[in-house]
């Protein structure tokens, strides 16, 4: 079986002074472990001499709290040298690496172990490569340092024994590959005092050898005996370090009683649990076997009364092995395969270069088929017989009456919920029986909505806790129980998220539930693929979320044809849907740009699955509706051959479509401009160029305002009435006559005002034709020179509303890339130049508009930009005001 390798160090490339690499060679409370020379060069080496050849399994690492190394290579050789001077000669085993966390959110204040299942290889030596230290206020010169180190393997050649009785029974013991001593790990040494952890691993031996020869009372005797001596180890560990403490400071009177205090403690333990008798140091003690709730005749039992008190209030459950959490470097070991689980092949082939990856065994056993948890049912005919009705009732009655209390591995897992929610709570998360976890999924929903931070916990202590139930249950079989957790997390997002959840946090729950819900998402089961879709759609427009753009970014990378058929399909329908709800945005980080969706959508096309390409058929075409360019530049060209394909003769179909609609629209805007424009052969001047009037005002600007009748294909009426001293523009479908002799009478109206209905005004500012003239040549170089409402692109020279300025700008304009929109105002910003404008932006009063020239607020009226540009009070930024006729035009609404 895998054991504590010992080993010593026979090379470092530096070393402190007070921090010597010899102090590796043990294992206590009181080591101070290894610390490289202050600044120091890297990488640092750490050479490992292992007292035996045997087969590595796992090395465990334990970091210092402030001289951490960012990265830790492990080299492995199977030579034979006997002088250290060799070292340097020695041929090596990539094995791979880890890397270290810098500890920065425990404050410095904790150790992290590392344990990591290499690939299985002979050897001798083992190298370690430190890379170069996480900076911190703590390291100042720069070192790094290693507290312990752990070596766990199998002998190659298992020791002789003289007794033959007992040379096969241990043969057996020593030849398990699937145990795993608790008491060889770093968890159980580095805190427990070095004389108990050895008498421990004497009693588990022993343990392990009764129950071999079916002595079943002692074996329980001693199991109970470890965990009590375990304890008391603990308890001398701290003694110890105390002690040692007193010693730096010179208190010799205190270490004096520390001394002393730890002899009696340790004298008083071993009596009170029968030590000697346990360990059968003369031989078969017959009191070992006897129970432990029997009495002698003279009413005593045969061993104190510790044992009895620690038998009854001992869990049901035992201590699990491996109960530190392995690192990413191995590869998996792999147990014994259990009933249903497709993994019943050899272990993972071993890798020469990067780092090894492994599951998670946190999250659960490996998920089943649906053909395999079918399979596992029961039979009807068994379900609804007699005989195993009472068989199932029985089975009830043991699960109800069996405790769902934690184990120490669970326990050090669950640390953040337990403390956040406590202990009753988090053990339904982790019991058997689908209707304590409905329960605790059902109290973890009162928890969120009654959330109170004077009182309980911070927001974000919470929602990491909660978020850690919650994907271990969103694991589960049972459909009812992954059901409520997708229930919950919806409510975690819409309703307790919002206001008190940091963006980090939001960002690290998103991390945590989004691979397992997509993984659901692509599930046989309609049910769950629904439920699980929908939640991913739901946290997708909690607004916390959609600012982070976790969920599109996520969704939307490019399908490869490898990618399974249904996780494709409910991708790609995700897809759609975001395009759907949020729209096709301009902002790089989003995941919902042209380009990004198009990629998406062209790696769709060519995915083995039609549901799949029919999918990334519609996404591409809503985004060829927004930017054709783009979308043709990811397709094969348009021509016979490529047309030949029936898919892309389909999708090149549905774009032409597009065009047609376009150009036609664009022809009957382009005929509302000419009607709304004098003759050619009437211009006083020269006229602008054909390059200007393309770049008139956009057509779907002129629609905007522009009434166009449909029917007669005619243009509405607009009749412009003036007085002495100003003129009042009406839209009306007929034509009214005005007294020159009222200043606002207006007549009734009359069929016989051919010359006033014939009168022209501009469809922007409402001037009328002959007011224009008498500054501009014509309606075009009005629209292109001085029409107040309008304004130059100074990008593009593109003639737009000034109310439409920052829109063409972000999606219109040929050098929109160069735009973003902020955030705070909503104007269209230059990239280069965001961070000094969000520096000095005032931001965007609810309910009003932004003006792009002066970066007024407008109320949002119906006429506030008219008023704002054409006004008593123009905008002083608007150059063309200065254009207009001496007389004010009023507006009447």
């Amino acid at each position: 079986m895998p054991k504590k390798i010992d080993f010593g160090i026979i090379h470092v490339t530096s070393e402190d002074p007070k921090h010597r690499a010899t102090e590796l060679n043990s294992h206590g409370p009181t080591v101070k472990g290894w610390q490289s020379s202050k600044n120091c060069d890297y990488p640092q080496e750490v050479v490992i001499q292992l007292n035996e050849r045997c087969s590595l399994n796992k090395i465990q690492i334990l970091a210092h709290q402030y001289l951490i190394p960012t990265k830790l290579e492990l080299f492995s050789s199977n030579e034979d040298t006997n002088t250290v001077e060799e070292v340097e000669t020695i041929n090596w085993d990539y094995l791979g690496y880890i890397t270290l966390s810098d500890n920065q959110s425990t404050g410095f204040k904790s150790r992290e172990l590392k344990s990591a299942n290499v690939p299985v290889t002979t050897a001798t030596y083992v190298k370690l490569k430190l890379g170069k230290n996480h900076p911190n206020s703590h390291n100042n010169n720069n070192q790094v340092s290693l507290i312990a180190v752990n070596v766990l393997g199998t002998e190659i050649v298992a020791r002789r024994h003289s007794n033959p009785e007992n040379a096969e029974k241990f043969t057996d013991l020593v030849n398990d590959p699937e145990y795993w001593s608790p008491y060889d790990d770093l968890a159980f040494e580095m805190y427990v005092d070095t004389d108990v952890a050895k008498i421990i691993r004497e009693m588990e031996t022993k343990k392990r050898l009764a129950v071999i020869s079916e002595r079943f009372e002692f074996a329980r005797k001693l199991k109970l005996a470890m965990e009590s001596l375990r304890s008391a180890g603990e308890k001398l560990g701290k003694y110890e370090l105390e002690k040692r403490h007193a010693i730096e400071l010179e208190d010799y009177e205190r270490a004096r009683h520390k001394k002393n205090q730890m002899d009696d403690y340790r004298v008083g333990v071993y009596q009170e649990l029968c030590v000697e008798q346990l360990l059968e140091s003369d031989g078969h003690c017959p009191k070992n076997d006897e129970c432990l709730d029997e009495v002698d005749s003279g009413g005593k039992n045969p061993l104190s009364p510790t044992l009895l008190r620690v038998s009854n209030d001992k869990r049901a459950n035992s201590p699990q092995i491996n109960q530190t959490q392995v690192s990413p470097l191995h590869v998996p070991r792999h147990q014994s395969p259990k009933k249903g689980s497709p993994n019943t092949g050899s272990p993972t082939s071993i890798q020469t270069r990067g780092s090894f990856r492994r599951r998670n065994k946190s999250a659960g056993a490996i998920v089943k088929s649906t053909y395999e948890m079918y399979e596992d049912k029961p039979l009807p005919a068994l379900r609804h017989s007699q005989t195993n009705e009472f068989l199932r009732e029985c089975q009830l009655e043991t699960d109800y009456k069996t405790t769902s209390k934690l184990t120490e591995r669970e326990k050090k897992q669950a640390a953040l919920p337990i403390l956040v929610f406590g202990n009753d709570l988090v053990e339904k998360y982790y019991s058997k029986h689908y209707c304590d976890k409905e329960d605790g999924l059902n109290k973890l929903k009162e928890e969120l909505l009654s959330y109170d931070n004077t009182k309980m916990h911070t927001a974000n202590k919470t929602a990491r806790a909660a978020i850690f139930l919650l994907h271990r249950t969103l694991r589960d079989k049972v459909f009812s129980v992954y059901n409520l957790a997708n229930e919950v997390i919806r409510l975690f997002f819409v309703q307790f998220v919002p206001g008190r959840v940091s963006p980090a946090e939001v960002s690290r729950s998103v991390d945590k539930l989004l691979p397992e819900l997509l993984t659901k998402s692509g599930d046989t089961s309609a049910r769950i693929h629904h439920m699980a879709v929908h939640t991913i759609l739901t946290m997708a427009d909690c607004k916390n979320v959609r600012d982070l753009h976790l969920i599109p970014v996520h969704l939307s990378r490019p399908v490869s044809s490898s990618t399974h058929p249904r996780l494709a399909l409910s991708r790609a329908e995700m897809v759609e849907q975001l395009i759907i709800n949020h729209g096709i945005s301009t902002d790089k980080q989003s995941g919902l740009t042209c380009r990004t969706l198009s990629e998406f959508g062209s790696s769709g096309l060519h995915h083995p699955a039609e549901a799949v390409r029919k999918v990334s058929e519609r996404i591409l075409v809503l985004v060829y509706k927004v930017n054709p360019r783009l979308v043709r530049k990811q397709l094969p060209p348009d021509d016979d051959i490529t047309r030949r394909n029936l898919l892309y003769r389909q999708l090149f179909h549905e774009f032409d479509k597009i065009d047609l609609q376009r150009k036609k629209e664009m022809l009957e805007k382009t005929r509302v401009i000419q009607q709304c424009s004098v003759p050619p052969n009437e211009f006083l001047s020269p006229e602008p160029t054909p390059n200007e009037i393309n770049k008139c005002p956009s057509t779907s600007n002129i629609q905007n305002i522009f009434t166009y009748d449909q029917v007669n294909s005619q243009p509405k009426n607009f009749t412009i009435s003036k007085s002495l001293s100003g003129g009042n523009i009406q839209k009306n479908g007929t034509a009214k006559n005005e007294s020159s002799s009222s200043a606002s009478g207006i007549s009734s109206p009359s069929n016989n005002s051919q010359k006033e209905e014939d009168e022209k005004q501009c469809i922007f500012c409402n001037q009328p034709e002959s007011s224009i003239l008498s500054v501009s040549n014509s309606m075009n170089s009005h629209y292109w020179r001085s029409c107040p409402m309008l304004v130059r692109c100074k990008e593009c020279s593109q003639v737009v509303e000034v109310s439409m300025l920052t829109e063409h700008l972000l999606m219109e304009c040929e050098r929109r890339e160069n735009y973003t929109q902020c955030s705070q105002c909503s104007e269209a910003v230059k990239i280069a130049e965001i961070k000094q404008h969000v520096a000095s932006c005032r931001g965007l009063t609810e309910g009003h508009n932004r003006c792009p020239l002066c970066h007024e607020n407008l109320e949002d009226e119906e006429l506030c930009w008219k008023k704002h540009l054409m006004g008593d009070k123009p905008c002083l930024k608007n150059t063309r005001i200065k254009m207009q006729p001496q007389k004010q035009v009023t507006i009447q609404v």
